[in-house]
C-alpha cells in the first residue's frame, strides 16, 4: 500500500547530513456524536480569525490533493506544531510560519497558541485532549531556549529515544498515540517512518468525544439516496433530527449552513450544504478566501423548526503535508536549517504528515435525560409554520468549532 510518509522520507535522507535532519510527526482524531448544550454566548477574537482563513486554506489543499474526496483534518494541529517550530526557526523560514497563521509579531504568536493551548489542554479529558510530545535523539541535545518555550508554552513533555532502534522507537510512538487517543489511532507510524538519524520528532495529538445534547433517534435512521454527483446516487443511512435549529443561507458562497451545538459547552458542528448537487468544489475555494467563521457568527434561529436530515459517515485521512504546506506558503522549514532547535547543528524537517479520523452517528440516543434548549417563535392563536427542509443528501463540507477556534474540518463526499 502506498505510504506517503515513508516515500517522502526517504529521498530527503539520501540527501541530508546527519545533522539536518528533523521529523515532524501529527497524529490527530476526532469522534462525535450529537447534542444541544445550555445557551452560550461566542466571542470572535484575533485568534479565531487567524486559525479560521489558515485551516480553510489548509482544508481546500488537502481536499484538492486528495484522491479520495472524503476528508478530514485538524488544521489547529498543523499550525500548533507549526508555531512551536517556529520556536527554533529564524529569518524566512519563520516569517513564512507568521504570515500563515496571520501574526506579524512572534511573541505574539508565542503567546496566543500558549494561551489556547493552556486552556484546551486543561479541559476534561473524557472530551477533549490536546497534547504534545517530543521524540530527542540520544546523539543529540535541545537548545535550552526551544526546549524551555516547547515545555511552557506547548506543554510538551520530551523522551530521549535511539531513533537506530526503529522498531522499538515506533513501538514508543505508536503507544504513545494509542493511549492519548483512546485506541482509535494505535499504529500512525511504522519502522519505515523512522529516520535512524533524525534528530527530533514533534508529535502532536487533539481528540474530541462529544454528545448531543438532544440526540438523533437511532430507530428513526433509514436507508436514503445521497448524490454523489448529479446523476449518481447511493444509499446511506440517513439520521433525522426536528428542532429548531441556528441557520443561515449565503447566496455568496453557493450554500446554506445549519448549527450542531455539543452538550460539552463551546463546542458545535457546522454543516455546509451547497446549492448545488455539484457546488461543494466552489465552496470550499470560496471559503479558503474568506474564512468560515464570518459565516458562523451569521447564524441565526430559523424561526421555524428545521427538518434535518444527515449522513452517519465515518472518515480516516492520511495527508502528506510536505506537499500541502508549500501551497499554503509554507516551504522553507523542508530546505532550510533552523539553528534554534538542537545544539549541534541546524536541523530541517524531512517528513511531515497528518492521520486523522472522526465518526458521526447517533450515538448517545440512549442519554434520554438530556435536554435542549428549543426557541420557537409563534404567538398563542397561530399556528406554527411547517418545518424547513434541511436535506444533507450531497457533498457537503463541516467544521467543528471550540468557541470561535476551528478544530477539525473536512468534507464528505460519498
Amino acid at each position: 500500500m502506498y505510504d506517503p510518509r515513508v516515500s517522502r522520507v526517504v529521498p530527503l535522507v539520501q540527501t541530508m547530513s546527519i545533522m539536518e535532519r528533523l521529523i515532524i510527526i501529527l497524529s490527530l482524531l476526532a469522534t462525535m456524536t450529537f447534542g444541544y448544550p445550555e445557551m452560550v454566548t461566542y466571542h470572535r477574537t484575533p485568534l479565531g480569525d487567524s486559525v479560521d482563513v489558515a485551516s480553510m486554506k489548509i482544508l481546500k489543499e488537502s481536499f484538492q490533493d486528495a484522491k479520495d474526496k472524503n476528508v478530514i483534518a485538524s488544521p489547529l494541529g498543523v499550525l500548533t506544531l507549526l508555531a512551536m517550530y517556529s520556536a527554533g526557526a529564524e529569518g524566512e523560514n519563520r516569517e513564512e510560519i507568521l504570515h500563515l497563521v496571520g501574526n506579524s509579531d512572534y511573541k505574539q504568536l508565542e503567546d496566543n497558541y500558549a494561551n489556547l493551548t493552556e486552556r484546551l489542554s486543561a479541559m476534561d479529558p473524557s472530551y477533549l485532549v490536546l497534547t504534545n510530545k517530543m521524540y530527542v535523539s540520544d546523539q543529540y541535545t535541545l537548545k535550552e531556549k526551544f526546549s524551555d518555550v516547547a515545555s511552557r508554552s506547548y506543554k510538551s513533555d520530551v523522551e530521549r529515544v535511539n531513533f537506530a532502534e526503529k522498531k522499538k522507537t515506533a513501538d514508543t510512538i505508536n503507544k504513545w498515540a494509542e493511549d492519548k487517543t483512546k485506541g482509535h489511532i494505535s499504529s500512525p507510524v511504522n519502522e519505515g517512518t523512522i529516520d535512524e538519524d533524525a534528530a527530533l520528532a514533534l508529535f502532536n495529538v487533539i481528540f474530541f468525544q462529544g454528545h448531543w445534547h438532544v440526540p438523533f433517534n437511532a430507530e428513526r435512521t433509514e436507508e436514503k439516496d445521497f448524490f454523489v454527483d448529479e446523476t449518481t446516487t447511493v444509499k446511506k443511512p440517513m439520521m433525522k433530527l426536528l428542532g429548531s435549529l441556528f441557520y443561515l443561507e449565503n447566496k455568496e458562497i453557493g450554500a446554506k449552513m445549519v448549527e450542531l451545538p455539543y452538550k460539552e459547552k463551546g463546542f458545535r458542528m457546522i454543516i455546509v450544504l451547497p446549492d448545488e448537487k455539484d457546488g461543494l468544489p466552489a465552496v470550499v475555494e470560496k471559503l479558503a478566501q474568506r474564512g468560515i467563521l464570518e459565516d458562523v457568527f451569521n447564524l441565526r434561529p430559523a424561526g421555524r423548526k428545521i427538518a434535518f436530515e444527515m449522513p452517519k459517515f465515518e472518515i480516516k485521512s492520511s495527508h502528506n503535508l510536505k506537499d500541502i504546506l508549500p501551497k499554503v506558503g509554507v516551504s522553507r522549514m523542508f530546505t532550510e536549517g533552523a539553528s534554534g532547535v538542537v545544539r549541534e547543528a541546524p536541523v530541517r524537517v524531512s517528513s511531515a504528515f497528518q492521520e486523522a479520523f472522526v465518526k458521526v452517528d447517533e450515538e448517545g440516543a440512549t442519554a434520554g435525560a438530556f435536554t435542549g434548549f428549543i426557541m420557537t417563535f409563534y404567538s398563542s392563536d397561530s399556528v406554527p409554520p411547517p418545518p424547513l427542509p434541511f436535506k444533507v443528501d450531497r457533498p457537503f463540507m463541516f467544521a467543528i468549532l471550540y468557541e470561535d477556534i476551528v478544530l477539525f474540518t473536512g468534507t464528505y463526499t460519498h
